[in-house]
């Protein structure tokens, strides 16, 4: 007899966060943010990438590189969906300020340190740091101008209605390269604090699987 499979916390928390959407009112949701939603689907894209959430069972399918949906049980992915879709209040979507800060100086109180978890990154991103411009545009993200001088600085939509920027200042031979996410002022009609983590590393991740990626092709 084979051995029943063990469902990890992570799997059991997104069983439960599907059933705690299916107790939103779905229209509401859809013209809050202004979704396509057909009879059996609401459609988001979340980082460049095709999302669907099933209107019977709140599960979240995606369309990885065009290949036909499947379903998501990636933690951080469909916890930050859910929480973007569920957490604000009232019937119209929250505003942007269109003010950029790093979470630590948002949060009220001790937080944990956001440049702990982006060192390992910086690392390796300036492994590739000319190719990094193009991953984040693969992500949807818009250059911009050059903020507090770093090297790259660029806005990339979470989703249609919620933006982060990510800036990047390579190694010299004073300074360790740097690597910042920073947030809108208003960020926190958005989501949960916790919720910035899950979707800072989500973000993280994908740039570092899209650079090896290339890499494994030989693009780089």
């Amino acid at each position: 007899m084979e051995k029943e499979k063990k469902t990890s916390n992570y799997d059991l928390q997104v069983d439960i966060a599907k059933k705690i959407f299916m107790e939103y009112d779905q229209e509401l949701l859809i013209h809050k943010f202004h979704l396509l939603a057909d009879e059996t689907w609401i459609y988001i894209k979340y980082l460049n990438t095709p999302y669907r959430i099933n209107r019977k069972d709140g599960r979240v399918e995606e369309d990885l590189q065009g290949s036909g949906f499947s379903e998501c049980r990636s933690y951080d992915t469909v916890m930050t969906i859910y929480d973007l879709l569920c957490y604000s209040k009232g019937e119209t979507m929250p505003i942007l300020f269109q003010k950029w800060h790093t979470i630590n100086s948002l949060s009220i109180g001790q937080s944990p340190d956001a440049g702990r978890f982006t060192k390992s990154y910086a690392k390796f991103f300036q492994k590739y740091r000319k190719e990094l411009k193009t991953a984040c545009e693969s992500l949807g993200g818009v250059i911009q101008k050059p903020m507090a001088r770093a090297d790259l600085t660029c806005l990339i939509p979470v989703t249609s209605f919620f933006p982060v920027m990510l800036q990047f200042w390579e190694e010299d031979e004073e300074y360790a390269p740097q690597l910042m996410i920073l947030w809108d002022e208003n960020y926190s009609s958005f989501l949960h604090f916790e919720t910035t983590f899950y979707l800072q590393g989500d973000l993280l991740e994908r740039l570092k699987n899209i650079l090896e990626r290339q890499k494994k092709r030989g693009d780089l």
